[in-house]
Parts: structure tokens; C-alpha cells; sequence
């Protein structure tokens, strides 16, 4: 009798702790959720797009183009829909749709991008948010300048890199339209093209950062700006920082196998899917994972 008591006792844990794990998993999950992606076709002059330096090995356009779309058809596996822009030939750039806006608890804010020859990108996407019946759709106001890719939203803050992109202008604009949902923090970017260039999302406690001088460096002033909020964890490659998390799957770059060890050794521990995807074309081109794509919760709309 006492064994079957003390048998029937472990089960009854065994069921509990089972079913608050399922229950942390399931909501981890459901906060990463989306309902769609807006994407933008690769242009045929993709080639030509701005970059900080001319890389080694000029950009392969048919690899790029199809590259592309390797990471459309990723996104169409794990979102529940993907809406695709046509590319414009007059914006080489204009595949790296992060950029043009964001959109943070239900509100959008289309940007006023600081590259001059990127602006008008942001035309298309902004029309395309209205159609996708986000009501909430505010334009960056000059002089205040913004790139999608120096802002990085966790859930608790919203964190804005103050770099060649994204001045002290939009920082303010920003705190004053999320000044009732979010805390607006700025972080100094002295190093590279933005923010998410060495530091990007994993879930809402973690982030993942470059262990470089710029990546320790913004790691600091996050550090001390939220009293310790988040863990860190440190990729030796500044482009395999920046991942994609989408569900219980994280999208990371292949061909950095150094990083991709940690980064499994993550996602093992949270019980997460890590897919690696190809994109070597596009980062001749400064493109990172988060570049190419807006992504929506249920809850935006």
C-alpha cells in the first residue's frame, strides 16, 4: 500500500511539473507568434546597393535572387502568411524592408530612413500596412531620422541605437508615442550600420550580442540602463548575432560554425528548433537575418 501511494505521489509531480513546463513552453511560444511577414522582392539592381565596404567578391545576383528567396520560403513555413511586395529598381536596397517601419503593440511608425538614397522605400510599406488593416500608422517626422534595423523591442523596453541612421530626433518621437506602452531607451551605436548589426532577440530575457568591442560595448549600456534584466549570450561573429526568432524556431546564419555551436547549446536549453540558412550574398551587402522581413502578431492588427 505505501508504494503504490508513494508511486501514485511521483506521478502526480510528474504531471505537474510536466504540465507547467508545457504551460511556460506554450506561452513562450504563443508571444512569438506571427500571423504574417511582409517581405520585398529582391531588385535587379540589387548590386548596387549601399554598403559600408566593397566586398572582396562582388555580390553573385542570380545567388542573391535565390537566396532570397530560400528565406521567403523559410518564412512561409513558419508564418501563417506572407505578403510579398514587387522590388523597385530604383531602390538596389529596398529587400531590406526592416528598415522602413516598425511596429511595436498594435502602433506603426513608417520611417524617415537617414541613407537619403533609401528614402521612398517606405512609400509601398506604409500603403501595404494600411491594406493589412494596421490602424495605427505614424510618420517619422524630420529632422528626426530612423532605420528599422537600430530598434529593437523585447516586450519591456524598446531599445533605439543612435547611430549614422537613427538620431537623437526620432529617439525623442519614439518616447513620446510609446511613452504610455513601452520604456524607450537610447543606445549609443559607434561602430558598424546599426544596432541589430551586433546585438538581436532570442527571447525576452536573452539576447544574443557579438563578443566584439562595439557588441561588448552595447551590451554595457543595455546592462546598465534596465539593472540587469537580461542574460547575454556572446557569438564570436558580428553577423551571426543577429538571428531571427520566430516561434519555438530560431533562424540563424550558416557558415559560422563556432557561433552556431553556442547558439544551438541555446536553443537546447530552451527547447528551441535552430534552422541555418544561407544568405551569403545578401551580407556582402551589410543584410543581416531581421533585414529582410516585418513580422506581425495577431495582437498588431
Amino acid at each position: 500500500m505505501k508504494n503504490y501511494l508513494r508511486n501514485l505521489y511521483s506521478c502526480a509531480i510528474l504531471i505537474s511539473v510536466s504540465s507547467s513546463l508545457y504551460g511556460q513552453l506554450t506561452s513562450l511560444t504563443d508571444s512569438l507568434f506571427y500571423q504574417s511577414a511582409l517581405v520585398r522582392d529582391l531588385s535587379d539592381s540589387f548590386k548596387d546597393s549601399l554598403k559600408l565596404n566593397t566586398p572582396t567578391i562582388s555580390i553573385d545576383l542570380n545567388l542573391a535572387k535565390q537566396q532570397h528567396e530560400n528565406y521567403i520560403a523559410l518564412l512561409e513555413k513558419l508564418v501563417l502568411k506572407v505578403i510579398r511586395l514587387e522590388a523597385d529598381p530604383n531602390h538596389p536596397d529596398c529587400n531590406f524592408i526592416e528598415d522602413t517601419a516598425i511596429i511595436v503593440d498594435g502602433i506603426a511608425v513608417i520611417s524617415r530612413m537617414g541613407a537619403l538614397e533609401r528614402r521612398g522605400e517606405e512609400v509601398p510599406v506604409a500603403h501595404a500596412l494600411k491594406e493589412l488593416g494596421i490602424k495605427d500608422i505614424i510618420h517619422l517626422q524630420p529632422p528626426g531620422t530612423m532605420d528599422g534595423g537600430d530598434i529593437l523591442y523585447t516586450g519591456k523596453h524598446l531599445f533605439v541605437g543612435l547611430s549614422k541612421r537613427t538620431n537623437e530626433y526620432a529617439l525623442n518621437q519614439l518616447k513620446e508615442i510609446f511613452q504610455d506602452r513601452t520604456e524607450v531607451i537610447g543606445i549609443p551605436v559607434t561602430e558598424g550600420l546599426h544596432l541589430k548589426s551586433v546585438i538581436s532577440f532570442f527571447d525576452s530575457k536573452t539576447l544574443i550580442v557579438a563578443a566584439t568591442p562595439a557588441g561588448m560595448k552595447i551590451q554595457s549600456n543595455i546592462e546598465l540602463s534596465t539593472n540587469g534584466d537580461y542574460m547575454f549570450v556572446s557569438v564570436p561573429e558580428s553577423i551571426a548575432s543577429n538571428v531571427l526568432r520566430i516561434g519555438s524556431s530560431l533562424i540563424v546564419q550558416d557558415g559560422f560554425p563556432e557561433s552556431e555551436t553556442i547558439l544551438q547549446n541555446l536553443c537546447n536549453r530552451k527547447f528551441v528548433t535552430l534552422i541555418k540558412i544561407n544568405m551569403s550574398e545578401l551580407i556582402k551587402a551589410d543584410g543581416a537575418l531581421t533585414c529582410g522581413c516585418l513580422l506581425f502578431n495577431q495582437n498588431d492588427k
